[in-house]
């Protein structure tokens, strides 16, 4: 049987090699992959925010919805460093609740919190009404309970409590597997991006 001599050439590594050492390049410092997936969380989490329309107790008092949570939801910033993606959520909108129970506590030397009691009270502080406009009462039921009445009605404005305790509600933002699939999807695209720019 003669000999089989088979010349076999290999094409495109050049190309190959091109495109990986780009995509290494790329992914060397991942400050802009990290910029580009706290950008798309930090979005989503906005809308996610915005599509709640939780307002349980406006329904509950006959009130109109503060929208208190789609307004703090522009507040929301994206950030990053090499190592990681983050959204920076400020303190002042509620939203740790998310991760940890709450407790709420007077501040500024106060002895209570005021939580309003009716529609009128709703979304507002006292220091909204003018001077006179509530008078305290201890209300006697199973035990003392003082309250803020308004003094034209004698309707309760707000109940005083000394803490409010809120439970956790993971609720409040999205889930762990939805900002998983915006960085997958994010890094996804960003790859995709090094890769067209290498060619």
């Amino acid at each position: 049987m003669p000999d089989v001599i088979l010349n076999i050439q290999v094409t495109g590594q050049d190309a190959v090699d091109r495109d990986l050492r780009c995509l290494l390049a790329g992914l060397s410092d991942r400050t802009q992959l990290h910029a580009a997936i706290a950008t798309e969380a930090t979005e989503m989490t906005r809308e996610y925010l915005q599509g709640l329309g939780r307002h349980g107790t406006a329904d509950r008092l006959g009130a109109a919805p503060t929208n208190f949570r789609e307004r703090n939801a522009i507040s929301l910033q994206p950030s990053c460093d090499p190592s990681a993606a983050y959204i920076i959520i400020p303190r002042n909108t509620g939203l740790g609740r998310a991760f940890h129970d709450v407790v709420i506590v007077p501040k500024s030397g106060k002895t209570y919190l005021t939580i309003p009691a009716c529609a009128r009270t709703y979304g507002k502080v006292v220091r909204d009404f003018p001077e006179g406009t509530f008078k305290f009462e201890m209300l006697h039921a199973h035990r003392p309970f003082p309250v803020l009445k308004f003094v034209d009605n004698g309707e309760i404005g707000y109940w005083l409590k000394r803490k409010v305790f809120q439970k956790q509600d993971r609720t409040l933002l999205p889930s762990n597997d939805a900002w998983g699939e915006v960085a997958r999807r994010t890094s996804i695209a960003y790859v995709n991006n090094i890769m067209q720019q290498a060619s």
